[in-house]
């Protein structure tokens, strides 16, 4: 932990950093309501929410434990990360970055003064890629910051010049970023997919085929590539592996949890129940049901809490016709039943137009009989 003791002061300041948010919890919080918006769906509406004093606490908190993560991690795996003096100042400095200004952005929208959040996104991602774009060139090798793979990390001429390409890839990345921002806020997800694995595999293929130049003009053998690497990474595979697979871990789960999962909804003899992906299952007893209506332009609200992706809508919403109601449909304003269970409303729905027919006309015959 030499690192850290010996950037003991920027440890420090950049932890105070990330914890300003708080003061707008203990001195702002009665200019805002009750629950403000915290999270927004791909149209750019609000669909998450939460208590405005709570939110600058828990959020502050959760960075900052990322935060120092990070450095332990840093300070564990690379003992020379300084050597990248310009860059490592970065990594200290980013997530107090982004603490404020995503609680800045939460706050000004809760006060009414920032209305188009979609802009925002796509313009601190862009911000993000040109910084980090002009910063990549100038880190030497090391095992924590940079573009990490058996190539770059075996030879300080591949690492040179897959740094100095990733960086103007990142570049144009950001500035696509802005170009983004015209689009309608549900294409935005896509563009970002497309993002990512561009700034991922443009990198890596560069680097392959600037390898595979290197012995092709006798510059470089596989037995120096694999005797480097090994040197490189001894007593630092666990780690390694560790921090492998926590990444590989989310860049999988994210798309299979955006864009995966379905509603299974059975009509039986004494009641409606409807098996989730990623949330509760759901009971309804028929007898507790006081009302049904097909709804031909389906609902449209914003979600309080639960499950909300590019697939399913899960959990409590509210809206101002309804009020607080709890959904389990496809996302999109397909049809959707709209139920009165024991005074509480239910919106339910089905994967097609005709599916979502069917469950109605069985429902209503269930309860008939």
């Amino acid at each position: 932990m030499e690192l850290m003791k010996r950037n003991k002061g920027k440890l420090i300041a950049s932890s105070i950093v990330i914890l300003l948010p708080m003061l707008l919890g203990i001195f702002g919080g009665k200019l805002l309501p009750e629950e403000i918006a915290v999270h927004w769906g791909f149209d750019g509406t609000a669909d998450g929410f939460a208590s405005s004093s709570l939110i600058f606490f828990v959020l502050p908190a959760i960075l900052l434990a990322v935060h120092w993560l990070c450095m332990i991690l840093t300070a564990v795996l690379d003992k020379n990360a300084e050597q990248n003096k310009k860059l490592f100042g970065l990594v200290f400095w980013i997530i107090p970055m982004i603490s404020l200004a995503s609680c800045g952005i939460i706050f000004t929208t809760a006060l009414g003064y920032t209305s188009k959040i979609s802009v925002f996104v796509p313009l601190i991602l862009a911000v993000t890629f040109v910084i980090v774009g002009n910063y990549m060139p100038k880190t030497t090798r090391n095992v924590t910051m940079g573009i990490k793979i058996k190539w770059t990390l075996a030879n300080d001429e591949n690492w040179n010049a897959t740094h100095r390409f990733a960086g103007k890839v990142y570049v144009v990345l950001g500035l696509l970023c802005l170009l983004a921002i015209p689009l309608p806020m549900v294409a935005f997800p896509f563009v970002l997919i497309g993002i990512v694995l561009l700034c991922v595999l443009l990198p890596i293929a560069y680097s392959y085929r600037f390898y595979k130049k290197q012995l092709r003009e006798g510059r470089a053998t596989k037995e120096d590539y694999e005797a480097s690497y090994g040197e490189l990474v001894k007593n630092k595979k666990a780690a390694m592996i560790v921090t492998v697979v926590i990444i590989a871990i989310i860049v999988i789960l994210f798309p299979i949890l955006m864009f995966t999962g379905k509603l299974e909804t059975t009509v039986g003899e004494d009641d409606l129940t409807v098996k989730a992906s990623y949330w509760s299952d759901l009971v309804v007893n028929y007898e507790d049901i006081e009302s049904v209506e097909y709804r031909e332009d389906g609902v449209s609200g914003t979600r309080v809490s639960g499950f909300a992706s590019a697939r399913l809508l899960l959990g409590n919403f509210q809206n101002e016709e309804l009020g607080s109601y709890t959904r389990y449909t496809y996302t999109g304003d397909d049809p959707c039943l709209v139920l009165t269970v024991k005074g509480r409303t239910l919106v339910l729905g089905g994967k097609t137009e005709q599916e979502t027919k069917e469950i109605y006309e069985r429902l209503l015959g269930e309860m008939g009989e």
